[in-house]
């Protein structure tokens, strides 16, 4: 808690870890952030990110949930298989990837060799690709966890209920809506909040894939000020973008918390 508070208290000033005289600026580092392009850029992929990501990561995280809940040969396995991506740390499952998506030695290539095309070159390097590619790598990590978390709420739903929508005629999605949201919505809820608030904080991954390239296309506020302290040296900066995402993470907080209150009361 003291560090990061000190942390706040050193962005409103001009001070750095090399010494330099330190004078108290009030909000002239976060009028810089916000009025730098790369920075605007930054906050329009992550919410494009947050807002395609997240959705995916919950519908696909269900289905598996769904596909699992009953009795089946290796069901133990497949729970504990769920979690592999999500162990994969973001900097190991960012190198695989890139290198799988590789221009020379990635499937694009080989694929595009089998049929007798020319070399592809990687999606991570084609400005209108490197976003959606970095999105689904995300889902492809994500998405597992939120099945595996949802697990246990769908296996705790009495059997009676499936029987008895089955029994009356209930189609796919009814029996999701009826039988199986309701009893998950807190769930759901909190499992929500956390995904976005990982979204919010995207960085080591796009660090590794693509260094917020090509362009800005894939930078992220939290890669912004990563970049801001260790490649320009510009700490005030840095600073104040990283408590622009602390601000995001905790309104997110703030926004679950009222809804779960809201939920309780009624």
């Amino acid at each position: 808690m003291v560090p990061a508070v000190l942390g706040l208290l050193a962005s409103f000033t001009t001070y750095d870890p090399f010494g330099s005289p330190i004078r108290f600026v009030g909000f002239a580092n976060y009028l810089s952030v916000l009025r730098d392009p790369t920075f605007t850029a930054a906050a329009r992929n992550i919410a494009v990110f947050t807002l395609v990501a997240v959705p995916l990561e919950l519908g696909i995280g269900f289905a598996l949930a769904y596909l699992l809940r009953g009795p089946m040969p290796g069901r133990e396995l497949c729970r504990v298989l769920l979690l592999v991506p999500w162990l994969v740390s973001p900097i190991g499952g960012g190198v695989m990837w890139h290198f799988l998506f590789g221009s020379a030695t990635g499937i694009p290539d080989y694929i595009a060799g089998w049929i007798g095309q020319t070399e592809v070159p990687s999606p991570l390097g084609d400005v209108r690709l490197a976003l959606p590619t970095t999105v689904a790598i995300e889902v492809w990590r994500m998405a597992p966890l939120v099945g595996f978390l949802l697990l246990p709420g769908l296996t705790a739903i009495p059997r009676e209920r499936w029987d008895l929508a089955t029994l009356d005629g209930a189609p796919l999605m009814r029996r999701v809506t009826e039988v199986a949201l309701p009893p998950l919505g807190p769930l759901l809820l909190a499992i929500t909040m956390l995904l976005v608030g990982f979204a919010l904080g995207t960085f080591d991954a796009v660090l590794i894939l693509t260094g917020g390239g090509p362009g800005t296309a894939t930078e992220t506020p939290a890669l912004y000020s990563y970049q801001a302290a260790f490649g320009a040296n510009d700490w005030h900066r840095s600073g104040a973008a990283a408590w622009l995402v602390a601000a995001g993470v905790l309104a997110i907080g703030f926004i679950y918390l009222r809804l779960s209150q809201a939920s309780r009361r009624a």
